[in-house]
């Protein structure tokens, strides 16, 4: 195999690598926009205070610090109350080593170190809305998790459970609590 096929492989396995996050990216972009869209139907009851952009250029060495907080902080009208929202898509579920039964990745442990700082700086609450199989813009199964139910990376059924939500409704705010 002379250099030039071996430079073709490398490329190959570098390009693939930088389509599939490239695909990742847009499928977040995507199931934000979707959440998004539950909200703006609401436009009586809620305003997108804050919509984090995710600009970076990771071969330019362009780092933005506000990417690392949630993805949407939305205002509550009738008492200008604000909560954030982190959208997370998955396309399905992932088998623990740790329980028996499927669970959602979130997150690495230093995304929920920064999310519950962002909670707190800010003092307001973060949910973590899940969308799971179907498609970014159309989830079969969603999610609606307080932070501090999603303590770990892993999301386990018996959490999971507690926070289905229907995929296709607006999304409802009472006394601290997102549905």
């Amino acid at each position: 195999m002379g250099f030039l096929d071996k430079l073709s492989k490398t490329l190959d396995i570098w390009m693939s690598g930088e389509e599939e996050e490239d695909k990742n990216y847009h499928k977040g972009v995507d199931f934000e926009e979707y959440i998004a869209g539950l909200f703006t139907r609401r436009s009586d009851y809620f305003a997108i205070n804050d919509w984090t952009r995710d600009n970076y250029d990771k071969s330019k060495g362009i780092y933005v610090e506000s990417n690392t907080n949630p993805d949407l902080v939305i205002r509550y009208k009738p008492t200008n109350e604000k909560f954030a929202i982190e959208c997370k898509y998955r396309s399905g579920f992932y088998r623990s080593q740790k329980v028996a039964g499927p669970v959602v990745k979130w997150a690495s442990p230093d995304q929920i170190r920064r999310y519950n700082a962002y909670s707190k700086s800010n003092q307001i609450p973060v949910f973590v809305v899940i969308g799971v199989r179907g498609s970014p813009k159309n989830p079969e199964i969603m999610f609606c998790i307080p932070l501090e139910e999603a303590k770990y990376p892993e999301i386990f059924p018996s959490i999971l459970d507690k926070y289905e939500r229907d995929p296709k409704k607006t999304f409802f705010w009472r006394d601290g609590v997102l549905k």
